[in-house]
């Protein structure tokens, strides 16, 4: 953003300094305002606010960890680094911020103390004193490969909610896992006990762990093990038996915990599980029984790619059991939304590796067990969609419905082109899914100006304004430290 003057734009709930400048590369709903409340930022991935201020994460790439917070005259302060940490305590990504009792909670990566393994963390700290009073709540969650967990969600009932990526793209280690060459005994741990169908994968390509291309790898099973018996078990994993003696949770996941409790690993609770990359989460706050959990579809990449596994917005109960909702072995239609099974000709990708379409995962007397659940929204393929919020004031509009990142496709994926890079709307009421912010046109030139808006990740409200992280420029485009924003959008003069 270019140094253009500071006005003071009103807020009922927030006032803020703001660069009066609206980004030249989008089309704003008539009627709404945008401007930059901050510029300069290291790939910033979530937003939380803490009275007048605004608290942003930085990922940690290129740059180190931290977090940061704005006032409301729009000065950017450190508050949080790694290095104000003991080492390995703090270790990009930090993907996850949330303001709840008192304490800003993070969702990142520490370096686990047997073996060096980097695992997902959940920590907590008080806004006066970051450094003094951090603590770490959760560790050992999976977080070691392509999808760390990213939220954190407080529910009516005191509990806590939060999510566990995936280490694959669709449970089948290959040379598309970079992970795999420096950690190769470790996988996709389920979070419940599994029973295999017996099919394996042969590598997609040559890779360091394969020159040859010829080992065959298992779903849910280390690197290269080979070919098992249809019906083998995968036993879940919990803090009890953990995975590869690190890992305490399952992969693909969301769990509830007791936030207030001294050992928070022995209230976790299993909400839900199926997912490949769950994102964003919500509860509703017109119906606050209702969890929403965003989900980054499959890619046509590595040994078992799948084909048109659009970006999903999936709806949890919590306590009403645990759900499940398709991943490996089940997408969704992208306008039904209802689960389709892998098998499905619409998920075989374009040239499968060695013409064979992904099979099934599970083994047919496991799934004849599993209730797959529909979909609420069906985004784009490959658009990345995913932290939101949504709209609960008459003055902003939209009362009820849902906003989204999207923060683009990358290369490697199957994507054809620029997808994404803007903020979706998703109606409270049908799942059907606009534009509210985006691009006049996907290029190259256009998505990525350096003055303009390029990757959302994060939209949150506050009161009756929206508040937009962007990441900045990134993949595809070359990596810029420092392009990173906060965005505030507004309705009305």
């Amino acid at each position: 953003m270019k140094p253009h003057h500071l006005v003071l734009l009103a807020s009922a709930i927030l006032a803020i300094e703001v660069r009066a400048q609206p980004p030249a590369n989008v089309v704003v709903p008539p009627g709404y305002t945008m401007t930059a409340i901050a510029t300069g930022l290291n790939f910033p991935t979530a937003i939380a606010f803490v009275g007048d201020s605004v608290w942003v994460t930085e990922a940690g790439i290129m740059t180190p960890p931290a977090v940061k917070k704005i006032d409301k005259q729009g000065t950017v302060t450190t508050v949080l680094t790694d290095s104000m940490l003991p080492a390995g305590i703090l270790v990009a990504p930090v993907t996850g911020i949330t303001y709840a009792n008192g304490w800003i909670w993070l969702v990142h990566r520490e370096t686990a103390t047997s073996g060096g393994v980097p695992v997902g963390a959940i920590s907590k700290f008080m806004p006066q004193d970051p450094a003094g009073t951090f603590q770490v709540v959760l560790t050992g969650l999976p977080s070691f490969g392509d999808h760390p967990g990213s939220s954190i969600a407080f529910g009516s009932d005191s509990r806590a909610y939060f999510e566990t990526g995936t280490p694959t793209n669709a449970s089948v280690v290959g040379p598309d896992n970079s992970w795999a060459v420096s950690d190769p005994t470790f996988y996709d741990f389920p979070p419940v006990d599994i029973e295999l169908s017996g099919i394996g994968y042969r590598t997609a390509h040559p890779f360091p762990l394969d020159p040859q291309a010829t080992k065959i790898t298992e779903p849910f099973m280390p690197f290269g093990g080979g070919t098992v018996a249809a019906g083998t078990v995968v036993p879940g994993v919990s803090p009890a038996h953990p995975g590869n003696g690190v890992v305490t949770t399952g992969s693909g996941a969301v769990y509830s915990f007791n936030p207030q409790a001294s050992d928070a690993a022995a209230t976790l609770r299993l909400e839900a599980w199926g997912f490949r990359d769950p994102f964003g989460m919500g509860f509703d706050p017109f119906n606050p029984s209702v969890l929403f959990v965003s989900n980054n579809g499959s890619d046509d990449r590595g040994s078992r790619p799948i084909g048109n596994d659009w970006d999903d917005l999936f709806v949890i109960h919590p306590g009403a059991g645990v759900q499940f909702f398709g991943w490996p072995d089940y997408f969704h239609d992208p306008v039904s939304h209802q689960p389709l099974p892998v098998s499905d000709a619409f998920f075989c990708p374009p040239h499968p590796p060695y013409g064979m379409c992904p099979q099934f995962a599970f083994s047919d007397s496991f799934r004849a067990t599993l209730t797959v659940q529909p979909a609420f929204a069906e985004l784009e393929d490959h658009a990345s969609a995913n932290m939101f919020d949504f709209s609960s004031t008459a003055e902003f509009g939209y009362v009820g419905d849902i906003f989204i990142a999207e923060t683009g496709s990358v290369s490697g994926t199957g994507a054809t082109s620029l997808i994404g890079f803007k903020v979706a709307r998703i109606d409270h009421s049908t799942g059907t899914v606009s534009d509210f912010i985006a691009h006049p046109s996907n290029d190259m030139a256009t998505v990525f100006s350096p003055d303009g808006f390029n990757k959302p990740i994060d939209v949150k409200f506050r009161g009756p304004d929206m508040f937009i992280a962007d990441f900045g420029i990134f993949v595809p485009a070359k990596p810029t430290p420092g392009s990173g924003k906060i965005w505030m959008v507004s309705h009305g003069e």
